[in-house]
C-alpha cells in the first residue's frame, strides 16, 4: 500500500503528530504554572520536517526519512552545518517528534517559575489553528483518493 502513502501524506500525518505533542507540552506548562522553579518546554519539529520533506522530494519522491516513535528527531536528520538545529539543547528531554527545549527569553518570577500564561495561550491557539488546517488538508487528500476508488 505504499502508493497510498506519498511524501505529502506522510508530511501531513507527521505534522499532526507534532502539533499534538506541542499541545501536550503546552498543557504541561500550564499545569505547572504554580510549580516553583518550573521551566517551560516547547516542541519544535517544523524545521526538521522541512528538511526531511526537501530530502524526500529531491530524491524523486522516495520515502521520507522521518523519525518514528522512540527515535530522536535529530537522529533522523543529518546536520550539514553547525548552524542547523543550533537551538537544540543537549540536556533537554527528547520527544519523538522534536526536542523539548527552553524558550530563549525566560521571564522568571520570584519563585523561579518561567511560565508565561499569555505566551502559552497564544502558542496553544496558534497550534490549534495549524492542527485544524493540516487536518483539513489531509482529509481533502484522502477524500480525493476515495473518489478515485469509488469511480472505478
Amino acid at each position: 500500500m505504499s502508493w497510498l502513502i506519498d511524501p505529502a501524506t506522510r508530511a501531513l500525518t507527521t505534522s499532526l503528530d507534532g502539533y499534538a505533542r506541542r499541545e501536550l507540552a503546552i498543557a504541561s506548562n500550564l499545569a505547572n504554572i504554580d510549580t516553583p522553579g518550573y521551566k517551560p518546554v516547547s516542541v519544535d519539529f517544523e524545521s526538521e520536517l522541512a528538511v526531511a520533506t526537501r530530502e524526500a522530494l529531491a530524491g524523486g519522491g522516495a520515502a521520507m526519512n522521518l523519525p518514528t516513535a522512540g527515535q530522536s528527531a535529530s537522529s533522523g536528520v543529518a546536520r550539514t552545518s553547525e548552524a542547523h538545529l543550533a537551538g537544540l539543547t543537549a540536556g533537554a528531554a527528547t520527544t519523538s517528534m522534536g526536542d523539548s527545549q527552553l524558550p530563549a527569553s525566560l521571564q522568571q518570577r520570584v519563585d523561579g517559575n518561567a511560565v508565561d500564561v499569555d505566551a502559552q495561550m497564544t502558542s496553544l491557539a496558534e497550534t490549534q489553528l495549524k492542527y485544524a488546517a493540516t487536518s483539513r488538508m489531509l482529509t481533502g487528500k484522502l477524500q480525493m483518493l476515495k473518489d478515485v476508488v469509488m469511480a472505478r
